[in-house]
């Protein structure tokens, strides 16, 4: 144990009153890292490691190792202490002829096909791995599901999109129309439930689940909003809990636990709606105006707000005052320029970081929305699906290209530094005890 957390433990047991000397030091100790990285960005959900990284690597410079990981998935790697977890989806026999479900178009009639949807012609293994987080070793793999997809997904997406999260004594692990998982960290299913029929337009998963308190929580928005919910499981036993039906239209966006003063806040964000709710009994809370696009990107949180966004037909993002007095002050203040289809914000310090999926980067402070730079850009064409995470005063953007472009957080746009896997990457990096976890298209490294 260091002595920062020896003093850190020693004062909350024994209780030191303020203001009585223990411990003097000459220089600022080194914050600690936090020690898991236990669901979709994080701590929190918010994206923010703590302690310090390495912020320079190639494919062979700095990685402490890499291990090929089956399949294809864009889910992020979710780490507790020694294990690294992850989904995937492996492509598995033609079925000619096999056709997806007649999808409502914005004008809500029948026979809408999205360009880019493809592969409800094919069966899919859809597994989840544990690794090895000190040597990259796969510990074990479980395949819950292998069979017809009811779906199609967007010729970019994967059937394994949504990462799991951990307890550190349960992994609960989410494939849509095809089942959601309760497994213990050594790899044994303890429970499972079905979703029913989920679909999204034909272009596939991507909503994460979180956990609060006893109960695992999984938004599921769909098609035009018809049986749109959002579920609580009881941990343990996988009982449904509570359900919120939802008029929402499909949605990727996964919510955020936010505290409202002398509350929590699940806060879901919608395209008609973002909308909080009790997050143990799923009693609406409060509404406000939603982000007109489904929402893809994550909300987040900072100074008292919620910041809601989404870039497809409309770009806007919401700062919500989740304890406001009522609804007409709900709105703190609106921007409507910058914002990704994709990518999440990010809130570091005093400022908000909206990112486009070109990577052209916005900094507006986050209690007033007042713009202090726009126009950032990386120093090579690039297109971004991760979403960013950040440490200190850096910011780590990865494009899809397999590069990471080191953004120093402040007041003033600059890039410090590029580093290249030499691989694509879709999944967000994930940032525990002191190591990066990076998902390439065909490879898990690990960064120190």
């Amino acid at each position: 144990m260091t002595r920062a957390l020896a003093l850190v433990v020693l004062a909350a047991v024994a209780g030191w009153p303020a203001g009585t000397e223990q411990h003097v030091a000459t220089s600022p100790e080194p914050a600690l890292h936090n020690p898991h990285w236990a669901q979709w960005r994080g701590p929190d959900g918010q994206g923010i490691a703590t302690g310090d990284y390495q912020d320079t690597w190639s494919d062979t410079r700095n990685v402490v190792w890499k291990t090929e990981i089956p399949g294809r998935g864009h889910s992020s790697p979710i780490v507790w202490g020694d294990r690294v977890f992850l989904t995937t989806s492996v492509q598995g026999r033609h079925v000619p002829g096999r056709t997806a479900p007649d999808h409502l178009g914005f004008d809500m009639k029948p026979g809408y096909l999205n360009p880019d949807s493809t592969a409800v012609d094919y069966d899919y293994a859809l597994s989840v791995l544990a690794v090895d987080a000190g040597s990259g070793k796969i510990l074990w793999q479980h395949t819950p599901y292998d069979g017809a997809m009811y779906d199609n997904r967007h010729r970019l997406n994967t059937y394994a999109s949504a990462s799991v999260v951990t307890d550190g004594a349960m992994l609960y692990v989410s494939f849509e129309a095809h089942g959601f998982y309760a497994y213990t960290v050594d790899g044994e299913l303890k429970w499972q439930v079905s979703l029913g029929n989920v679909a999204k337009a034909g272009l596939g998963p991507g909503t994460s689940p979180i956990l609060y308190k006893n109960l695992v929580i999984l938004q599921v928005d769909q098609e035009m909003g018809a049986e749109s919910r959002i579920l609580a499981f009881d941990r343990k036993t996988g009982e449904e809990v509570w359900r919120a039906e939802r008029a929402n239209r499909r949605s990727w966006a996964t919510p955020v636990l936010v505290n409202a003063g002398s509350r929590v806040d699940l806060v879901a964000s919608g395209a008609e709606n973002v909308i909080a709710y009790d997050p143990l009994t799923g009693k609406e809370r409060w509404r406000t105006e939603g982000t007109r696009s489904h929402p893809i990107p994550s909300s987040v949180q900072a100074h008292g707000l919620v910041f809601a966004s989404a870039g497809n037909s409309a770009k806007v993002l919401l700062a919500i005052r989740p304890d406001a007095a009522d609804d007409a002050s709900r709105i703190a203040w609106k921007h409507n320029k910058g914002t990704a289809y994709v990518t999440s914000p990010i809130a570091v310090g005093d400022y908000l970081y909206l990112f486009t999926d070109s990577g052209i980067t916005t900094c507006l402070d986050a209690r007033t929305g007042a713009l202090v730079y726009e126009g950032g850009r990386v120093p090579v064409p690039a297109t971004f699906r991760a979403s960013a995470v950040s440490f200190g005063d850096k910011i780590l953007m990865t494009s899809e290209d397999g590069d990471t472009f080191v953004l120093r957080a402040g007041p003033t746009h600059e890039i410090l530094r590029t580093n290249s896997i030499g691989e694509p990457i879709w999944a967000s990096p994930a940032l525990a005890a002191g190591t990066i976890f990076i998902r390439g298209e065909r490879h898990l490294f690990a960064i120190r």
